[in-house]
């Protein structure tokens, strides 16, 4: 898995451009905070911390469950009011919601197994009270649709040999994608000879080093020029994006080896977990349900 670096200048953002960008560092700061934080008092296992946290809520957004990491630590399940009560437990009257955003509305309230009461839930079904599995297929399908709409275009080849998983680069020509309405800026290019779990782990992999910024800033503020980072430390964004990816879709593979590998490599103080989580959302964009947030128990 290698990155091909290229110019990463882009063309100057317009207000609204700049906006999201300075959510982005609003939303780094706070996050990261909160992981340094973490570091300082636990070391390396922040890491593990993090990581299985986010994994675990895999009914959820990664941006949700970071809102709920955020707003519960320690949290173990989360639900709404009539959730819990399909699971035969009820929320206690005077429980916190935790509040997290609601596909096509506001907000929406939920609530951890702690605010509630009632049928105890078994513990090897806490993790995944709400969730289901989906289609590999499919999944990759919606994976590879939704890295259109960040000017990413994807291709296979191959003329690879078995070692070489795949590459991320910036494109310095911008050509037209299929649809003629954008213009790609990036370029994920993987082995054809590899089976689709190989396939997808990879391409979460190299989705990670465009949307963390390891290659070049979005052109439309999504996500800030990062290529600062050590190779390691950029590695190590990228892999934990495609583990957590993986691990929330039911797919096995060898990162958290790869990870620990790391771990002691990179410049943790320049690891940023809110572009971790930020990326793992973007991969995963538009693979859930589209009129609820939580799929049926």
């Amino acid at each position: 898995m290698t990155v091909e670096q290229a110019n990463p200048e882009v063309p100057a953002l317009n207000k609204r451009e700049q906006n999201r960008l300075l959510h982005f560092e609003d939303c780094a700061s706070a996050i990261d905070q909160l992981f340094q934080t973490a570091l300082k008092e636990k070391g390396s296992s922040a890491f593990d911390d993090f990581w299985n946290f986010t994994r675990q809520f895999n009914h959820l957004s990664v941006y949700n469950a970071m809102l709920v990491m955020v707003q519960r630590p320690g949290a173990t399940a989360v639900g709404t009011r009539r959730q819990w009560q399909r699971v035969d437990r009820y929320v206690q009257p005077d429980a916190v919601p935790i509040v997290i955003l609601q596909p096509f509305g506001p907000v929406l309230f939920v609530f951890e197994y702690g605010d509630t009461g009632g049928k105890p839930v078994p513990a090897e079904k806490m993790s995944s009270l709400f969730a289901s599995g989906i289609v590999l297929d499919r999944r990759w399908k919606n994976t590879t649709k939704a890295a259109e709409k960040y000017n990413v275009v994807i291709e296979e080849s191959k003329q690879q040999g078995m070692a070489l998983a795949g590459t991320a680069a910036r494109l310095t020509n911008f050509p037209s994608t299929e649809t003629g309405k954008n213009k790609c800026r990036f370029r994920v290019r993987l082995n054809a000879n590899h089976d689709l779990p190989t396939r997808f782990a990879t391409l979460a992999h190299e989705l990670g080093h465009i949307y963390c910024g390891h290659i070049g800033a979005d052109s439309k503020g999504r996500w800030p020029n990062r290529c600062h980072l050590t190779t390691e430390t950029r590695e190590l964004e990228a892999e934990a994006v495609a583990w957590l990816v993986c691990q929330r879709n039911g797919i096995s593979t060898r990162s958290k080896d790869y990870l620990s590998s790391l771990i002691d490599k990179a410049d943790k103080q320049n690891v940023s977990m809110y572009a971790i989580f930020d990326a793992a959302n973007r991969v995963e964009s538009r693979t859930a349900p589209k009129k609820t947030l939580f799929a049926t128990p």
